[in-house]
Order: C-alpha cells, then sequence, then structure tokens
C-alpha cells in the first residue's frame, strides 16, 4: 500500500458501516479474527468473488495482521481457516489478489499453498491509488 495512503488511515473510521455489515453479512461470508492477549491483532475476510471468476469458488478479500505480529503464524493460522470455510461451503477453489511487490505476502501466500495464476488487474477503488494485483489460487 502507497506510505501516504497508510499514514491517513483511521482505525475508528467506517466503524458502523462496518458493524451494518457484520450484522447482515452475504451468502458465502465469513469474518476472522485473531487476538493476542485480548487484543485484536489480525484479521480475514472470505466472500464470494468480486471479480469474473469461471470456477466455483470463494475469494480472500482481505487479510491483515498488524506488523508487530508477522512471521508469528498468524496469517497462515488464517489462511487454514478459510480453507476449512471453503472446504465446508464446498468449493473447490480459494483466490486471493496481492499487490504486486508485496514480497512477504507473496511468500506467505505460496508458502501456504497458493499458486500465482497469470491474471493481473490494476485497480485504484480501495485506495484511491493505482494498485498493481496478480491474482493467486489453491485448489481445495
Amino acid at each position: 500500500m502507497p506510505a501516504a495512503y497508510l499514514a491517513g488511515l483511521d482505525s475508528s473510521a467506517n466503524l458502523e458501516a462496518l458493524e451494518s455489515r457484520l450484522a447482515a453479512p452475504p451468502d458465502r461470508f465469513s469474518f476472522t479474527v485473531a487476538e493476542v492477549d485480548g487484543a485484536l491483532v489480525a484479521f480475514s475476510i472470505l466472500g464470494a468473488p468480486r471479480h469474473d471468476s469461471s470456477a466455483a469458488g470463494l475469494e480472500l478479500w482481505a487479510l491483515n495482521v498488524l506488523p508487530a505480529f508477522w512471521r508469528q503464524g498468524l496469517g497462515r493460522s488464517l489462511i487454514r481457516q478459510a480453507k476449512a470455510a471453503a472446504k465446508q461451503l464446498q468449493v473447490d477453489r480459494l483466490e486471493l489478489w496481492c499487490i504486486e511487490g508485496n514480497a512477504s505476502a507473496q511468500a506467505a501466500y505460496e508458502s501456504c499453498g497458493f499458486v500465482r495464476t497469470g491474471q493481473q488487474r490494476t485497480s485504484s477503488l480501495l485506495t484511491g491509488y493505482a494498485l498493481h494485483e496478480a491474482l493467486y489460487a489453491i485448489a481445495l
């Protein structure tokens, strides 16, 4: 993510919208959190693909871990839980978009079995900045 975008983030912004979304989630949706000593330190969001997808699968919309908790297995645990949720929903594929140049995330996803598909996109919808992303997928 661009540094200017990250510097401008406000953790309390959009809480009402998020709360309302979580109170009435769409079909095939999962929001999972990881806590350490009672503090929320990571989360993942799983849902229907937000792009044209020929596969009957789900998309890992988000996987975020506070930097102080990187490389402690939290992301890997959230990915395992996303895979389990997808299998329970009887889908055959899990996909995610990863920002180009995010070597740590790319390595983490690949170590969990995700493979880069070759599909790419550029989007500024989330941040207002053009983000170049690559699609990763894993068969379940």
